[in-house]
């Protein structure tokens, strides 16, 4: 997945370390700088599906970075919104515009990362939403499944089955490895060999007394499926990702 960027700052040095940041991440797109709010909003009246992403510095000459992303969160609500100061008193008040992060300067690259991280997640949740359809090999020919209507595939022997709602099974002609590079872009996640399950269905997540095997609920699916041992604390990591926090 490409995430074009729009960089607004009024510091160019500021820019170009954030530019210079930005180019060891190849899904991203710099599509734009702008050194002024009005030309951040000329930009984006004339180019606002170019953008996904915009790394906003709050205190810009002309137009306060609050308003502007005021008028952003508005106007352009898919827009997301990364905050950057050199002040870290700023983020209080910064965080009543629903920002995706807050990162002060200089940028650290490990924390820019994860936050970009968190961005990719959000996206890839809103494109589920859409009602994504996307056509697999089963038994007897094509079948055209709605990405969100899927509860889990599940391996069983050499079959694999595609379970959705209102009770619908299909038997997949794919590999579960297939299957996973395919739904990896749609927010599923191989928690055991045999498991795929949607991130955004978890509802929970336990263990034995003795910590030495992990389940997950799904919404929907009375099942508990397996979680391996190995892929426990990725899943948490990815779950941190979507702003999420459990313990266990």
């Amino acid at each position: 997945m490409q995430l074009k960027v729009l960089l607004v700052d009024d510091e160019d040095i500021c820019l170009e370390d954030l530019k210079s940041s930005l180019n060891m991440f190849k899904y991203i797109d710099v599509v734009a700088e702008a050194t002024t709010g009005s030309d951040a909003i000329k930009f984006l009246q004339n180019n606002e599906k170019k953008v996904d992403l915009i790394f906003l510095d709050i205190e810009i000459k002309d137009i306060n970075g609050f308003d502007l992303a005021k008028h952003i969160r508005s106007v352009y609500p898919y827009i997301k919104i990364i905050f950057l100061t050199g002040h870290v008193g700023f983020a209080l008040k910064g965080y009543e515009f629903q920002p995706v992060d807050f990162l002060t300067k200089p940028i650290n690259i490990i924390r820019l990362e994860e936050s970009l991280s968190r961005v990719k997640s959000l996206k890839l949740n809103e494109k589920v939403d859409k009602e994504i359809k996307i056509g697999i090999h089963v038994e007897g020919g094509l079948e055209i499944i709605a990405v969100k209507d899927i509860l889990y595939i599940e391996k069983k022997g050499r079959k694999v089955y595609i379970v959705c709602n209102n009770c619908a099974v299909y038997n997949s002609r794919d590999s579960v490895q297939k299957l996973e590079s395919i739904f990896r872009n749609y927010g599923f996640f191989r928690c055991h060999q045999s498991f795929l399950i949607p991130i955004n269905k978890i509802k929970r997540i336990s263990s034995d007394e003795f910590t030495r095997a992990y389940i997950a609920q799904l919404e929907g699916v009375k099942e508990s499926i397996p979680i391996s041992r190995e892929k426990y604390n990725e899943l948490k990591e990815l779950l941190k990702n979507k702003e999420m926090e459990f313990y266990l």
